[in-house]
This record gives C-alpha cells, sequence and structure tokens, in this order.
C-alpha cells in the first residue's frame, strides 16, 4: 500500500466543529447525536443478526446429521429379519452421531428393537397394547419422510426430556416395514448454547411453540419438573426466568433495530434497566415453530435525547439547511470507511479470509491506520490457516492444533490408551517385485484408505514406520469408547483390504491390539520434535501384530482391549508372557479369521 499524504481525524473534528459553531451550537449536536445513533444502531443490527445466527448454525450443526443419517439408514435397510447384521450395522450409526442417545426400530405391530449408545447390546420390547405407539407408527408411514416429533419425557433409569426424530423405512418392493427413530437429550442444547454464547454476556434461549422452554441456562442440569412430576418442558412461566417472561410483555421503547427485517426485537424496562430481546423464528424442525434468541442488558439513548435536539433545532431553525448539507457531507466522508472496514470484519468473522478484499488507503490518518492494521491482521489470520494446514500434512491434526495452541509446545501426557498396529505381510516381496516407484505409489492410496478408516473411528495416526502403521484411540483425542472404537477400525480395516485393490495392487494386512498406559508427547533433539507414544501397552501391540505369523491370524487382541470393549465374541488364542512381567497376556482373535491348523498353543516365547 502506497503511503499518501493524510489528514488528522481531529483536524477535521475541530475544523467541521468550530465552522459549525459559528452558525449554531445546536445544529452541531443534532447532527452528531443523530449521525452516532445510526451508527450505533447499524452496528448492533448487525451484532444481533451475527448473534441469532450463530445460534441457529449450532442447532442445525447438531440436528442436521441426524436427519441425514436416518435417510441413509432408510436407504440401506431393506428388512428386519437378520438380527446380528442389523445390531452391528446400528452400533455403527451411533459412532457417526454422537449426540444421538439411543435408537430403535419399530415394526407395523408395535414390536421394537432398542439400542443405547452406553450399553453394546440391543433390547427388544412389545408396544403392540399401547395406542399411542400403534397411532404414531401410522403417523410416520403416512408421512413418508423424515420428521421431528413434539419433546418427549422418557422415564425409568434414564429420566431425561428428548427430542424423538423418525423416518418410515420400505423393503425392496416398497411396502412399509417398520419406522427408525432417534432420540436427543434436550439438555444438550442448553449446554451448547451456555457454553458458546453466555460468556457473551448475553442469555440464549430457545422457545417451542412459543410458550415452551427447550433451551435455556437454567436447564443444564435438566432439572424439569412442577408439582405433577416430571415434564418434558416446562412453560416459561414455570422455568423461573422473570426476565424471560417479559418476552411476552407490550415493548416499553421504541424498536430497537430498525433495519434487521430478518430479526424479530423488543425492548422492555424492568426498573432502571432496559432489556433488549432479539429472536427469529424457525419452522424447519417439526409442526410446531422454535424461537431461537437471546436477551441482554443495556443502556439505552435517554428519554428526553429527542426533544433537547427539536427544542436546539428549533432555536437554529434558520440555518437548519446549511448545517445539515455540512453535516451530510462530513458524515459520508467519516461513515464510508468506517463501514467498510465492519463489513470487511463481518466477513473475516464468518471465515471468508479468502474473500476479504484489501481495504484502501485513506486521507484520515486514524482510517488509514487502521485500514491498514485491519489488513495485517488478515493477512496473519490467513498466515495462521495455513501453517495450520501445512503442519495437518506432517502431523495429526489434533497435533497441529495443540502445537498452534501451545505455542509451539506440547505437555508430556500419561495416560491409558488403546494402541492398533498394523503392517503389510510380506512387504519386503512386494517391493522387490513392484520396484520403488509402483511401491511408494501403492502405500500412498493404501494409507489413505486405512487413515480415513482409523480417523472415521477416533484414531489418530502418530507414526508410519515404512509399510507399518501407528495409531493411538484416547490420545491425544479423549474418548471413553477407546478400546471399541479401535476393535471396531481393525475390522473395518480388514474389510477394506479384502475388498478393495490397492493402486491395482493386493495387499493383506495384520494386525495387533493392545490397551494400557502410554506417555505421549513430542520426542527428539532440539529444534526437530516428533510427536509419539511410548509404553509396555505400545510395545506388546507390534508385539501381537509380529505374533499373527506365528498363530496365522490376522487379527490379535489382547483381553484388555477386550474387556474394556466389552466384547464377549472372541476365540481365546493363548497366553504370551511379557518381558519384565510376572503374569502373562491372554489373547484373541475373531472368530471368522480361525487359524491355520486348528491348533494354538496357551504359551509363547518372551514379548
Amino acid at each position: 500500500m502506497s503511503k499518501k499524504a493524510c489528514i488528522p481525524i481531529m483536524g477535521i473534528t475541530v475544523f467541521g466543529v468550530t465552522a459549525l459553531l459559528i452558525i449554531s451550537v445546536g445544529i452541531v449536536g443534532f447532527i452528531g447525536v443523530g449521525q452516532a445513533t445510526h451508527s450505533t444502531r447499524a452496528l448492533w443490527a448487525e451484532q444481533s443478526r451475527t448473534l441469532i445466527n450463530a445460534m441457529e448454525e449450532s442447532i442445525d450443526t447438531q440436528l442436521s446429521p441426524l436427519r441425514d443419517q436416518a435417510l441413509w439408514v432408510a436407504q440401506n435397510i431393506s428388512t428386519l429379519d437378520d438380527r446380528e447384521s442389523l445390531d452391528e450395522f446400528i452400533f455403527g450409526t451411533l459412532a457417526a452421531t454422537p449426540q444421538v442417545l439411543g435408537v430403535a426400530l419399530f415394526t407395523p405391530d408395535g414390536k421394537s428393537r432398542q439400542w443405547q449408545r452406553d450399553e453394546r447390546q440391543a433390547q427388544n420390547f412389545d408396544w403392540s397394547d399401547r395406542s399411542q405407539i400403534l397411532d404414531w407408527i401410522g403417523q410416520v408411514e403416512t408421512s413418508g419422510t423424515p420428521t421431528w416429533r413434539e419433546p418427549i419425557w422418557l422415564g425409568g433409569e434414564l429420566g431425561i426430556s428428548t427430542l424423538l426424530h423418525d423416518i418410515p423405512l420400505y423393503d425392496a418392493d416398497e411396502r412399509f416395514i417398520g419406522v427408525f427413530s432417534q432420540i436427543v437429550p434436550i439438555t444438550d442444547f442448553s449446554l451448547l448454547l451456555s457454553r458458546n454464547y453466555a460468556s457473551t454476556g448475553v442469555t440464549p434461549f430457545v422457545l417451542y411453540d412459543e410458550d415452551y422452554v427447550l433451551a435455556h441456562p437454567f436447564l443444564i442440569n435438566n432439572l424439569i419438573r412442577n408439582e405433577t412430576g416430571y415434564k418434558a418442558l416446562l412453560d416459561i412461566e414455570e422455568l423461573g426466568d422473570v426476565i424471560l417472561t417479559g418476552l411476552a410483555m407490550p415493548t416499553s421503547e421504541e424498536p430497537f433495530i430498525a433495519d434487521a427485517t430478518d430479526l424479530d426485537t423488543k425492548v422492555v424496562k424492568w426498573g432502571d434497566d432496559h432489556f433488549i430481546y432479539i429472536y427469529r423464528t424457525v419452522t424447519r424442525y417439526g409442526d410446531k415453530p422454535w424461537t431461537i434468541g437471546a436477551y441482554i442488558n443495556s443502556s439505552l439513548l435517554p428519554n428526553d435525547e429527542t426533544d433537547r435536539l427539536i427544542r436546539t433545532s428549533l432555536v437554529a431553525l434558520s440555518v437548519l439547511v446549511v448545517a445539515v448539507i455540512a453535516a451530510i457531507v462530513i458524515g459520508r466522508r467519516v461513515s464510508i470507511p468506517i463501514v467498510a472496514i465492519a463489513n470487511a470484519a463481518g466477513r473475516v468473522e464468518s471465515g471468508e479470509l479468502s474473500g476479504a478484499e484489501k481495504l484502501p488507503s485513506s486521507s484520515i490518518r486514524e482510517i488509514n491506520t487502521a485500514n491498514t492494521s485491519f489488513n495485517k491482521m488478515v493477512d496473519g489470520l490467513a498466515e495462521r490457516d495455513m501453517m495450520r494446514n501445512t503442519l495437518g500434512r506432517f502431523v495429526p491434526e489434533e497435533v497441529a492444533n495443540s502445537l498452534l495452541a501451545g505455542g509451539g509446545n506440547i505437555e508430556p501426557l500419561v495416560t491409558d490408551a488403546t494402541i492398533l498396529f498394523c503392517d503389510i505381510a510380506d512387504f519386503t516381496r512386494m517391493t522387490e517385485s513392484l520396484g520403488p516407484v509402483r511401491t511408494v505409489n501403492v502405500l500412498n492410496h493404501y494409507f489413505s484408505s486405512m487413515v480415513e478408516i482409523l480417523e472415521r473411528h477416533g484414531g489418530v495416526v502418530t507414526q508410519f514406520q515404512g509399510d507399518a502403521i501407528l495409531a493411538t484411540f484416547n490420545v491425544p483425542v479423549t474418548n471413553a469408547q477407546h478400546a471399541a472404537n479401535a476393535i471396531v477400525a481393525a475390522h473395518a480395516m480388514l474389510h477394506a483390504v479384502d475388498t478393495s485393490r490397492f493402486a491395482d495392487q493386493v495387499i493383506r494386512i495384520r494386525i495387533g491390539i493392545n490397551s494400557g498406559p502410554v506417555v505421549a508427547g513430542a520426542i527428539g533433539a532440539e529444534g526437530r520434535l516428533n510427536y509419539t507414544v511410548h509404553g509396555d501397552a505400545v510395545n506388546l501391540a507390534a508385539r501381537l501384530e509380529s505374533l499373527n505369523k506365528e498363530y496365522d491370524t490376522r487379527l490379535l487382541v489382547a483381553g484388555s482391549t477386550l474387556a474394556l470393549a466389552g466384547e464377549e465374541n472372541y476365540v481365546r488364542v493363548g497366553d504370551v508372557a511379557v518381558r519384565g512381567q510376572t503374569q502373562s497376556i491372554t489373547v484373541f482373535t475373531p472368530p471368522q479369521t480361525g487359524f491355520a491348523h486348528g491348533e494354538h498353543a496357551d504359551t509363547r516365547s518372551s514379548a
């Protein structure tokens, strides 16, 4: 940006005030306050719109995956007869939507099979004598589309309010065979909105059908009850937030935002305070409208401001035209670059760094300085994104984020984790037959497929060791289901190599899985570090991968991992002695992998 002569904004202000004082001090005050009021309200309008848009987007991010998954399930289920395959399929869908508490399938006669996230088993129920259930199944069949239902209270051990989403299922002949339904805890919305927006000074809320509270900071502990017991939702009066009841009161001030036509606003006075309500009504979550909004305590302009400006204008009525023209010229001169900054800041706030144009230089010194600083800030943000993306190609994304957040440092961590070690069988022979160029091409295709599977199930690849992959679960990303996720990922990897070719090459792999304490951190020489994990748990996982050769298996899992995962449908292979430990480790393999000759030893050499 080339340098140019700039005029200090103080010089413009002094010149303008001096010139206008000669005509009328009152007119200067009128124009100044009026312009400030207009600019302030324009800024508030933009901030209010940004807030409600962000809240709405947060809710969409929470709910849209359920509809997408329901459509995908409906496309992939055409029969309810194969219970074993159905259970595995449904548990897989729960892994993809962590916000879902549980799912259920209902047949037209009112019988159901239900799966909960926290329990690795399915339960059958017979609701054929419940007319309410049968009526609901009929409504789903009639609707023919994914639908959000009214909030319901789930009693028993759960004791929570939930949202229900359902979709009809059809067989290959387009005959109705049942209902696929998902439930989401309503308290998740209060936690989400409070965590993201309550710290900004506003109180976020979501109303259902105008009178009932679906999300509010008061509901985080799920204390939804009245004198007659628990209920799905409280109405506004029952919630106990006195300020929120003002939403139903008539406004006590002029409209807060004049140009925000996509929002509803209201100002209500409580004692000496003014509360501003900003909200928007949406109708895409079922038959009843949702009101997404927030309120904040604000100090508005004094009520006598307009009267004072009118009196001042009447005193200097003879020179009003001159003053207005002068104020418009000065106001435009100052406001145009300020509006440009506000618009550019809005684009940056929404993440459009690539679309943020450079702000031009200005003749006003302070605005020119602000534009220059803003352009440098955008360049810095773009550079930070580039660094994050570049780091993500060489280290796991979670490690890259930790590096940037910690100023380039990662504190070491001792924790329990599940380690998955995978190696390609007969890799030396393959490299000799393919040559270096084709070998690298095969490895790139193979690694891309395996990394996608591991990350989809919560794993993080910390090392590529030649043709081997070292993946961790529960570090650096915490996941209580790390053992189960690692086992599911291993099966997905075996299925992928069985059904795919990589750069037109068939690959066979061996996998070892073990759970235990590990040390994770950045290790290496000064100026050149590598993020990795260490410990006996890592060594044993590598040892189990190698033992596949002796047992003629493809997947060996330590008993500690199966115990954490709650997995029982595995075959005991034998006991492995571990160097430095008095007790051996029992290892297992899936029943379908089998053994070479139907034999296995109970004790093997030291690991």
